[in-house]
């Protein structure tokens, strides 16, 4: 007996039979996915009776929809319907393979559509290709329908705060609260050069501290660079004489830590040659080939990646939103925290009140976001050091405060000099102007 007939078969009966399972699978299939001119037939009539009356309908419905069909038609569909209706498979392993099926078919067709746009090099196509192989993989027919309002013990535990994952460093800590929690994009932006892969950094080495593993994904930066200032910073050693230290006194200070840390991966794409979907099957091989299952993610940066659904236009706004709704999928997805980086225009250079208006990207990345916080620095402040900070949207504890901070970039460190005590740390009130411009594109 053939596999395909045999299950193209009982995916038909179990529609007919099983309103479970219709339910759950009705809205995936169409009758391309079937290789049978008889099941083809059959899907087609089922979804038009669906739509058109609301039910599933019974075997003798069915037969009347074929009444003005040829006669080759209606001689496949006899063949299948007659097929007796015992024996069945189980109803768990029905499911599995319904949705390996369906997925399968899915990506089927976007790869043959990839190949189509790939011989034309017709570019919109193959961004319609990577969306549709993007849907086959998150297909889920999973029966759940969420929580009832009685289903109390079931949700009870979810009422207590989740600690996330805190820096060590107080003014940062102070903002966030109990910490960033996974499913989370969280955003750093900055003018060129004053500090958003600085404070990406500092961060990945106090997450590799805690025994965290670390994906570092740069766009811009090399990777040999990346590590310079990570070794910096974990090492306690001064940027600029790295490269004259011997490399067996790098290794020996590995060897030290190296027990006591997580794993870091630095990868280096070109510039605006990776996609979020391309992030996910990194990600995905990584976890296969070397076990880091849920690392805390820095992309270094949103605005030189490109989309897997929307073509880059003069349309920004759609385009980088794009881009970091697809980024926090991954992030749900995935079950962990996600940080990137924003550049701020020119505007912002030397400017203290730089805010979410400088941005360079779209403005619907504000929407998406858990937390964006602003760097700004002027040329004086650059030369002790020092930044201010400005939480614009902030999720995990609600503050969207201020504060002035120190850094280090010898050895790409925060220095928390000003704001041992929180004394610093100041409540940041935007203009009532300001307010009335962006209130319908952030939650405070």
């Amino acid at each position: 007996m053939n596999p395909q007939s045999i299950l193209e078969e009982e995916i038909i009966f179990s529609l007919l039979n099983n309103t479970k399972y219709f339910s759950s699978v009705i809205h995936h299939l169409t009758p391309d996915f079937f290789q049978d001119p008889g099941a083809q037939a059959i899907i087609k009539n089922i979804k038009k009776h669906y739509i058109t009356y609301h039910n599933i309908p019974s075997m003798r419905e069915l037969v009347l929809g074929f009444r003005e069909s040829d006669k080759n038609i209606k001689k496949h569909v006899q063949e299948i319907l007659r097929k007796p209706g015992d024996n069945r498979i189980d109803d768990e392993m029905l499911m599995d393979q319904t949705e390996k099926f369906i997925k399968l078919s899915m990506f089927r067709e976007a790869i043959i559509e990839g190949a189509d746009a790939l011989g034309s090099n017709n570019h919109d196509k193959m961004t319609d290709s990577y969306s549709k192989a993007e849907k086959a993989v998150s297909v889920n027919l999973t029966s759940d329908l969420g929580v009832g309002i009685e289903e109390i013990d079931k949700i009870y535990d979810d009422f207590q705060d989740k600690p996330g994952i805190l820096t060590g460093i107080p003014s940062w800590d102070a903002m966030f609260g109990a910490g960033v929690t996974s499913k989370t994009l969280s955003a750093i932006a900055a003018a060129s050069g004053v500090g958003k892969s600085a404070t990406m950094v500092d961060f990945a080495v106090r997450y590799l501290l805690q025994g965290l593993d670390v994906v570092i994904v740069t766009l811009e930066m090399s990777e040999a660079e990346f590590y310079k200032r990570v070794y910096a910073n974990l090492f306690d050693i001064d940027i600029k004489i790295i490269k004259d230290i011997d490399k067996q006194v790098l290794k020996n200070k590995l060897q030290e830590v190296q027990n006591k840390i997580g794993k870091l991966i630095i990868k280096e794409f070109p510039t605006g040659s990776l996609t979020p979907l391309g992030l996910d099957g990194f990600l995905e091989q990584l976890q296969t080939e070397k076990n880091i299952k849920s690392p805390v993610v820095f992309v270094d940066y949103l605005g030189i990646m490109s989309s897997d659904k929307i073509k880059q236009s003069d349309n920004s706004y759609a385009f980088y939103g794009s881009i970091a709704e697809e980024l926090r999928a991954i992030a749900q997805k995935r079950n962990v925290v996600m940080w990137t980086a924003l550049q701020l225009n020119r505007s912002a250079v030397n400017n203290l009140e730089a805010d979410q208006s400088s941005l360079s990207e779209s403005m619907k990345i504000l929407m998406i976001l858990d937390a964006l916080v602003i760097i700004s620095q002027t040329k004086e402040m650059k030369e002790k050091g020092e930044l201010k900070c400005s939480f614009v949207k902030n999720r995990f504890s609600g503050k969207t405060w201020d504060f002035k901070i120190g850094f280090d970039y010898n050895k790409f460190r925060f220095d928390d000099k000003y704001n041992l005590d929180g004394e610093n740390i100041t409540n940041f009130k935007p203009d009532i102007s300001e307010i009335a411009n962006i209130g319908n594109l952030m939650s405070f």
